[in-house]
Order: structure tokens, then sequence, then C-alpha cells
């Protein structure tokens, strides 16, 4: 298997292949719960008491710790605080059941990594939106939880552009998102979570006008090269040749991406919005991630929605972007 897609792990879609290439294909599911079963994450999540041995080799209690382990495999996936809460698969992806019950979303793909640590639901919403005439992006709500304690429950807007299958969020820093920590009253913050869910709408709208405004803004070669070399965090102290191979590869990487012919529809060549669209390229096509050849996509989409792929996503967004 994959590298992040365990002999545990499951994944499903509907309708065409998904930009990350995996999964299942199956009927389009009415329910989160129908959904979360396709994709085999109707499992649930227990605690267990922690032990240790004393001096005298007797096993005694650690009151204030619990095991977080998958109940169906045994599978610990983490020592927490007593006062952490597992949400539920069943529990916190029925948080979208609303929005697809009332034909405002469909569900897309589910699935989870490495052994069920890591769970996601991702919905599309139904009208999508078209950048300089031919530049189609759709819109979808991702939902992700960790049940190791990596990261909380969260729901964030994720644009992703069709002529590439790029990634194009940059929700962090603009109410795009839902955060909940695993505490007994989770669930109770529901009414939140479709709150926020009810800004999708204006979130899209502004999506739209930002991404015109980087279609129109016009940049040179030296400020491209400028602007990469800061997306790929050069060390300003240190000639070219001295800068981490790494760092080198992706940013010429990314300036041979600029001619691809993604970023050249309509014209695009030239403008902010071309060369954000070859940083999220790279980030979800190119960017190089260890191990052989069929471990990493789902590697590289992990990096893309979680890790650091999405922390480079956004700072590319924010140079062009100033915040205000």
């Amino acid at each position: 298997m994959p590298a992040g897609l365990l002999e545990n792990d499951g994944l499903m879609y509907t309708g065409a292949t998904p930009w990350h290439k995996m999964g299942t294909k199956l009927d389009s599911p009415a329910t989160a719960a129908e959904a979360i079963a396709a994709a085999g994450l109707d499992w649930q999540v227990i605690q267990q008491e922690v032990y240790t041995r004393d001096t005298a080799g007797r096993f005694v209690t650690i009151e204030d710790k619990r095991a977080v382990v998958r109940a169906d495999t045994g599978e610990v996936f983490a020592i927490m605080s007593k006062g952490y809460t597992p949400a539920q698969n069943n529990n916190s992806c029925g948080l979208l059941d609303d929005l697809v019950a009332q034909g405002q979303a469909v569900y897309h793909t589910a699935g989870s990594l490495f052994n069920g640590r890591k769970v996601f639901l991702l919905i599309k919403l139904p009208d999508d939106i078209t950048i300089n005439g031919d530049d189609v992006i759709q819109p979808y709500i991702l939902l992700s939880n960790s049940h190791d304690g990596t990261s909380a429950l969260r729901i964030q807007l994720t644009p992703v552009r069709v002529v590439c299958f790029n990634t194009l969020r940059f929700a962090t820093k603009e109410k795009g998102g839902f955060y909940g920590k695993h505490t007994k009253n989770l669930m109770q913050r529901a009414g939140e979570a479709r709150e926020i869910l009810g800004l999708a709408t204006a979130y899209y709208e502004m999506f739209a006008k930002k991404a015109d405004e980087m279609l129109n803004t016009r940049l040179t070669v030296m400020e491209v090269q400028d602007y990469l070399q800061k997306v790929y965090e050069f060390k300003p102290d240190k000639t070219y040749a001295d800068q981490d191979h790494r760092r080198i590869s992706a940013y010429e990487t990314t300036l041979d991406l600029l001619a691809h012919p993604t970023n050249t529809l309509g014209g695009m060549q030239g403008t902010a919005w071309a060369a954000w669209n070859a940083v999220t390229y790279y980030i979800d096509h190119e960017r190089v991630v260890r191990g052989a050849a069929d471990q990493r996509d789902d590697k590289r989409l992990d990096a893309s929605w979680f890790g650091a792929g999405a922390d480079i996503r956004q700072r590319a967004y924010d140079l062009l972007v100033p915040a205000g």
C-alpha cells in the first residue's frame, strides 16, 4: 500500500476521478453515514486506561492519561490527557448532512490516512466559478479530523482549479474554517460550524474577486523571481549557489511551470494569478516527496491539505495579496 494509505485505510469518491487520483468510485451517497461506510470509516475510537509498573513490578494506573484506540483493530493512536474526547467519524462528518439534504452540496470523497489517524470528507458545492473566461474553479468544503491529537476537527473551504486540479485554498486567515477542540462540548458547537458554512457563498465571491485582482496584476520577470525566492524562503545572506538545494529545485521547477499550458490560458502569463498557480501546481503535482513512485500521491495529498504544502500555498498567497 502507499505510505499514507495503510492496510486499514479506505477511500471512496463519486463522479469523475478526483484530482488526487485515489479511491474507489461509488454512487453518490445521500448521507455522511453512507459516505463513511463506503470509505471504511464506520468504526469507533475508544479510550482505555494507561498503566505503568512500580518498583515492585505491579501495574499502576496513570490517572490523568488515556490511550486513544481504534476499536476494530486495537491500534493505539496516541496517549492523551483524561479530558480528551474523541470526535467519532459518524458524528463529526454528520455536521455536513444538512447541506447535502438541502441540495446545496454533494458528498464527493471520504477516506483516512495512516490507519485512521487522519480522516477526511470532501463535499462539492453546486456553483462553479469561472476566472478569465475559461479557467474553472470548483468550490469544495473539506472536513478533516485526527485521532492522534495532531490536529483538531476542522472544516475549511477548498477551491480546486479544474484545468490542473490545483488546490487553491486561502481560507486560513479569512474566516474560512471551523476548528473544534476534542472536548465533551464539541458537538454543541455544530451551530457555529453551520454558521461558518453559511458564509461559503460570500467566501467564494471574495475568492473570485481576489483571483480577478491577481489576474489583472502584471509582474516583471524580476518580480516573479523575487516572489518565488520569498515563497521558498531563500536566505538573503547567501548567494544563489549556496541556497539549500531543495529550495533551488523548487524554485527552478516552479519557474518552468510558468510556461505550463495551464498557466497560459487566455493570456494569463505574466500575471500574479499565473505565478500563484505555478506554485500551487508545484505543491500538488511536482513537489518532491520521499518513497517509491506508488507511495507519493497520498503523501503529497496529506502535505497539500494539512502539512508543509499547505503552508507554502498560504505564504505564496499572502505575498501577493497583503492582509486587509
